[in-house]
């Protein structure tokens, strides 16, 4: 969330804030115009249904890159043991086009990075399919089993639930974003109304708090950066 939106939601919440103290409530709680009363009930739901929003907007997105490595180097070890294996079965059956997509060093297999690796490791996974399937015998004396081929396909699935879920959130919080501007309209627009109520109270101290209350301060622009927009005036 840019500092825009955070001075304006700032803005909601102090005055929301500011209306709900204990000394400030009964200066317009049951007082006309009633109708202020309403649009404050709404303000308050608004402002907190917003804050939950941006807080969802805002969440960090998951996957440290200590986890990262850590599934990256748990796949390379897995994929090098089992291809090593498989490109020997397929070798001793003759079938060098297999042995060639499965064997690889270990400096190759930590050199892939990402999608690469998920993706080569899952052609090793599927020629060891493919042999255990046809010469389970071959198979099995070269060391590849349900059991193995399971584990490699584990480490394969964590490792790709990690690269991929960065890119769920990203692509997530960017909806919201879309969403943002809209939302933030629609509470400016109940406090719009209350705007226009407000001068008719009698307490102009009261009156002049509220105002105060309502100015978007910039917290969060540096030096020479635009200001946000006052609310508008009724």
């Amino acid at each position: 969330m840019n500092d825009s939106f955070t001075n304006r939601l700032g803005a909601f919440r102090t005055t929301v804030d500011y209306l709900f103290r204990p000394e400030i409530n009964p200066k317009w709680n049951g007082q006309p115009p009633l109708r202020f009363m309403a649009r404050t009930a709404e303000a308050a739901s608004a402002t907190n249904a917003l804050e939950q929003f941006c807080q969802a907007q805002s969440a960090t997105i998951t996957g440290s890159a200590a986890d990262k490595a850590r599934e990256e180097r748990e796949l390379e070890d897995a994929a090098y043991v089992l291809g090593n294996g498989v490109a020997e079965c397929c070798r001793g059956l003759g079938n060098e086009a297999g042995a060639q997509q499965c064997e690889f060093s270990l400096t190759a297999w930590r050199r892939m990075r990402d999608a690469h690796l998920v993706a080569t490791a899952r052609q090793m996974i599927q020629v060891a399919q493919s042999e255990l399937g046809a010469h389970p015998a071959e198979a099995a004396d070269c060391g590849i089993t349900a059991a193995s081929i399971a584990a490699c396909i584990q480490e394969a699935d964590d490792y790709e639930a990690l690269i991929t879920s960065p890119q769920q959130a990203i692509a997530g919080r960017k909806g919201l974003t879309l969403q943002m501007r809209d939302r933030f309209n629609a509470v400016e627009a109940i406090f719009a109304s209350m705007d226009g109520l407000i001068d008719q109270f009698p307490d102009k101290n009261f009156v002049e708090a509220y105002k105060a209350a309502r100015v978007v301060r910039n917290l969060g622009a540096g030096p020479g950066e635009p200001q946000p927009p006052p609310p508008p005036n009724p």
